[in-house]
């Protein structure tokens, strides 16, 4: 194929789409929400990435060292993901004050600057602006990412790591200039060290970069990179090397200490019938429609179909790409199939391959005149389903973030199962963890230290509570108001300074009744209450 880079365009399209990324910015509400504490959808993952972060900050930088508040049967020493983005954040809270607020816009600024890059990218190789801007827009609107790139969960980091190194690759794969090659690489090995599933554009770089150092292009059919193979064949292997050497620390440090993380596969062949129709269901029906909004997700599979049927036509870079993201989606389905039950945000990686699908079809396109000879009605088409998508993503959002929001309650597109479970999240946050996430300044007054060990009751998770009030301890995940033994064995087995009833419903049960003589309430804060342990 001729490439003729569209050299005209410079930075003005790119403002306009930094102008659509504002008015999202408050369409979506991040300015009144990037205050907002961990709450709502997965606030497990959330507060257990804060957990590290904080404790970063608070008990020296130590970047080998990561701990949660969950001190568990030995310490709280646990990982998952390279904590980079942990550790960043810890310096951010150094210089400039401990704001949770930091990380959302850390995460929220890389993934704007990957949709930046992806655009020019897109503009700069292909034909059209408008399908460039359709295309980043389509992103920029999905209500997964949306949810989780002004979060504290790395899922989205790490896509978007990977959405760069696929466009600086593919910068590189025309160009030939070299500098593109090692930023991709770079941006490719962070990608998989946020997360293992971020791998295709660090495999993209390995594959093509291993055609050209064995000289296979002709059989390949792929353009020659290099001029001298040696550096870069040593650069390829170094930084895979570094994802499999922190990956095996990963896993022995968590088997040395608490392993609360995971860091393998959970696969659809160890599941039962009931259970996989169960979670193919929700898949379907409840998942998929967070990756992109219902419309727009029949679009993209038009687009995959679209891309299918004119395979011969694409370049051999866009071909051995497309394949191989095509087969990681449904390997990636597969082998993490039963996650799939409520894990939204394990979907975030799989975005790549729309990434690589919309390249496909701007390939495609770039050999017809039909975007040229139809600028009004494609211009036409991308604002109205950009802006049905934009609400649409907005009103997902706000109704999981903000209580009675103006915009939920007028946008009619969404369902009533999906408002009535929206309320339900906000109103659960309210009867169980809301008091946490003001009480740490009442804790401290009282004397109470951040190392004081608490029991917390009850807690789904390792870290919600226990982070929320900043106090290092233990959580009991499923409360058994029968069993009249646990609380007191673990009582037993260690010493415990405090215990949190979040639930106040406990008092009346024996489990409670039979240790509430050695508990003395210290403070009470709405249905929260704070006992200190009588030892």
């Amino acid at each position: 194929m001729n490439w003729r880079p569209n050299k005209s365009v410079k930075w003005i399209p790119s403002a306009v789409l930094l102008a659509f990324v504002i008015i999202l910015f408050f369409i979506n509400a991040y300015n009144k929400t990037y205050k907002y504490r961990p709450i709502t959808i997965h606030q497990w993952r959330q507060t257990d990435c804060l957990s590290i972060t904080k404790n970063y900050y608070e008990e020296g930088m130590h970047f080998f060292s990561p701990t949660i508040h969950w001190q568990g049967a030995i310490s709280g020493k646990a990982v998952s993901e390279c904590p980079i983005l942990n550790y960043a954040v810890a310096i951010l809270w150094k210089m400039f004050g401990e704001r949770e607020g930091f990380y959302r816009f850390l995460e929220y600024f890389i993934f704007i600057a990957s949709m930046l890059v992806l655009f020019q990218t897109l503009v700069r190789f292909f034909v059209s602006r408008s399908s460039a801007f359709f295309f980043t827009g389509l992103l920029l609107t999905s209500p997964l990412l949306v949810y989780y790139s002004f979060n504290f969960i790395a899922d989205v980091p790490a896509l978007s790591f990977c959405i760069l190194t696929y466009c600086y690759f593919y910068r590189f794969y025309r160009t030939k200039q070299m500098k593109y090659f090692y930023l991709s690489l770079f941006l490719g090995t962070l990608a998989v060290l946020l997360k293992a599933s971020a791998l295709v554009g660090l495999g993209t770089i390995a594959f093509f970069s291993m055609i050209d150092i064995l000289s296979w292009n002709s059989f390949f059919k792929t353009e020659k990179l290099f001029t001298r193979k040696f550096i870069p064949m040593i650069w390829v292997f170094a930084s895979l090397a570094i994802c499999v050497v922190w990956y095996k620390w990963a896993i022995a440090y968590n088997k040395h200490n608490n392993s609360v993380f995971l860091l393998t596969v959970l696969p659809i062949w160890e599941m039962k019938g009931e259970n996989l129709i169960n979670t193919t269901r929700i898949l379907i029906n409840e998942l998929f429609p967070v990756f992109f909004n219902r419309a727009i997700f029949f679009l993209v599979i038009l687009m995959i179909i679209f891309v299918f049927s004119n395979f011969k036509k694409l370049d051999h870079f866009f071909r051995y790409t497309f394949v191989f993201s095509f087969v990681f989606f449904i390997g990636y389905l597969l082998f993490f199939f039963q996650v799939f039950t409520v894990h939204d945000y394990y979907l975030s990686n799989l975005m790549i391959f729309p990434v690589i699908t919309f390249f496909c079809v701007s390939n495609i396109l770039n050999q017809t005149t039909f975007i040229a000879n139809n600028t009004k009605l494609v211009k036409s088409l991308v604002i109205i389903v950009l802006f049905f998508s934009a609400f649409y993503s907005a009103a997902y959002y706000r109704s999981r973030m903000i209580q009675h929001d103006s915009l939920c309650d007028w946008f009619p597109f969404m369902s009533v199962e999906e408002k009535k479970y929206s309320d339900w999240v906000l109103w659960n946050r309210e009867s169980t963890t809301a008091p946490l996430e003001t009480i740490t300044p009442e804790l401290r007054k009282l004397g109470i230290k951040r190392t004081d060990m608490f029991l917390s009751i009850p807690d789904e998770s390792f870290d919600i509570t226990l982070y929320l009030m900043d106090q290092k301890g233990l959580s009991i995940p499923a409360f058994d108001y029968n069993d009249t033994v646990r609380i007191p064995t673990i009582m037993e087995k260690r010493k415990y300074d405090y215990l949190v009833l979040i639930d106040p419903n406990i008092k009346q049960y024996k489990a409670f009744t039979n240790i509430s003589n050695k508990l003395e309430s210290v403070l009470k804060k709405s249905h929260v209450e704070v006992f200190k342990i009588k030892n």
